[in-house]
């Protein structure tokens, strides 16, 4: 199982938010290859990268930051979300070597967008599942949508979507600790591959999280317990491996 290191960014910087609320904000650094090179070091062959501030525009706002990323650690498979909404957003991250796009908002506002990618790339997409309050969310998580998640995830394996980031919005950047139910809610609507975010905070969560339905599960996502020291990267690779 992968863990995905995150790396957030608002303004060139590397952040963490509380409940994806923009106005609670923490700033790590203002180096982010800095950033990427500890977690490299640590272990890491995954990255995790939100463009926080293309999120909430509607379109890539930290482009050029994360390419720099990009290029400066050409080994690392990284995927990267926030803002992207067309397919020319999409072809320049993967002509630049992103491994994996991360698509939300555009998605959960037009299910039918996936039909226009070519079947190729499909196979590089992820779509954030990211509940609230019961419901999706999309707009840098401040809004939520009406779109049945069931029947959401159904027609996305249909069409050749085969893996899902699974986000509990409530419990992301909180350092209160997962929520098994609430994963497990989703995680049964979905029979191709997840990753688990949102809460991992100690190494309980990320014992918890494997010894779940590892058929479906592709790794985890820790964010703010790295940054705040909760969870050692190199400890997590580890029991992961």
């Amino acid at each position: 199982m992968i863990i995905y290191p995150a790396i957030d960014i608002i303004e060139g910087k590397c952040v963490r938010l509380s409940r994806g609320d923009y106005a609670l904000k923490t700033i790590y650094s203002d180096n982010l290859k800095d950033i990427a090179k500890n977690w490299i070091s640590n272990g890491t062959k995954f990255i995790h990268i939100v463009d926080l501030d293309g999120a909430k525009a509607g379109n890539p706002t930290n482009i050029q930051n994360i390419l720099d990323i990009r290029k400066s650690f050409p080994n690392i498979f990284i995927q990267v979300g926030g803002g992207i909404r067309t397919i020319d957003t999409i072809e320049r991250y993967i002509s630049h070597g992103v491994d994996r796009i991360i698509l939300g908002t555009k998605v959960l506002k037009n299910r039918e967008f996936i039909l226009s990618l070519d079947k190729s790339f499909r196979q590089r997409i992820a779509i954030d599942i990211a509940v609230k309050d019961g419901k999706l969310a999309g707009d840098g998580w401040e809004k939520t949508e009406s779109e049945n998640i069931k029947s959401f995830i159904e027609y996305l394996e249909i069409n050749e979507i085969k893996m899902f980031i699974i986000t509990d919005i409530s419990k992301d950047g909180m350092m209160k600790g997962i929520s098994k139910n609430s994963i497990n809610s989703i995680l049964n609507y979905i029979t191709t591959s997840a990753i688990i975010s949102g809460g991992v905070t100690t190494m309980d969560d990320v014992r918890t999280i494997l010894s779940m339905d590892k058929s479906k599960i592709n790794g985890m996502i820790i964010g703010k317990a790295l940054y705040e020291d909760s969870i050692k990267l190199s400890e997590a690779i580890d029991e992961c491996s």
